[in-house]
């Protein structure tokens, strides 16, 4: 069936993603970098597969098609391929309803644990260096209090940073689980309006289909 082919086929594009993926993903990667490239470069991946999928789609149904016109006249076999509904569908998914609109169209992450933690440390340091202020003069000991406030900040920030990767590869695949889905739900579309012009096509040169899609 060619619903269920179509599935396998956006399974294993999406898992082939997920592989390549972890060349960007190694044991100690760079946070800020690898979450500021990997927000806009997995949406456009996700696009160009989906064009690749979109034109394995359109295989399989223009041969579907073409087995269930088989018993038609000459005449009907040639105004089927003078349709030209692989041009036609490609169209019919530029429009704006109908084209691929990923959501959300940038990859979100829900939190960073390094500033969280870095926040906390120096905010404790803090306060302790308000005591310091209190037995030392004023000046020496503001610059204590800002000096020991950026040492705790920068050690906490510094020692989250594994709990990071793991959320960002979390939402990662959180972000993939959601997209295949409406990738799937996109494609269904697409078949879904190739039948319905392909059984007003056969209609309207007098031709009675026998049969659904996928056969």
């Amino acid at each position: 069936m060619i619903s269920e082919k179509i599935k396998k086929d956006v399974t294993d594009e999406f898992a082939n993603l997920k592989e390549a993926l972890q060349t960007h993903l190694k044991p100690g990667f760079d946070v800020s970098q690898t979450k500021q490239f990997l927000q806009a470069h997995i949406p456009k991946e996700i696009v160009y597969k989906s064009e690749i999928l979109l034109d394995t789609l359109l295989n399989y149904l223009m041969e579907d098609a073409r087995e269930r016109i088989k018993s038609a006249d000459v005449n009907l076999q040639n105004a089927f391929f003078d349709a030209d509904f692989r041009k036609r569908l490609h169209e019919w998914t530029k429009q704006l309803k109908n084209k691929l609109a990923i959501e959300p169209n940038i990859v979100k992450y829900t939190s960073d644990p390094r500033l969280k933690q870095g926040l906390i440390a120096s905010g404790i340091t803090f306060v302790v260096g308000t005591g310091i202020t209190a037995a030392l003069a004023p000046i020496f000991a503001g610059i204590v209090t800002i000096v020991l406030t950026a040492f705790a900040f920068k050690f906490a920030y510094e020692k989250a940073a594994p709990k990071a990767r793991e959320i960002i590869k979390m939402d990662i695949d959180h972000f993939l689980t959601a997209s295949q889905r409406q990738v799937v739900e996109w494609l269904e579309k697409v078949e879904t309006a190739f039948e319905n012009d392909f059984s007003g096509f056969c209609a309207k040169n007098g031709f009675e289909l026998k049969g659904k899609l996928n056969g």
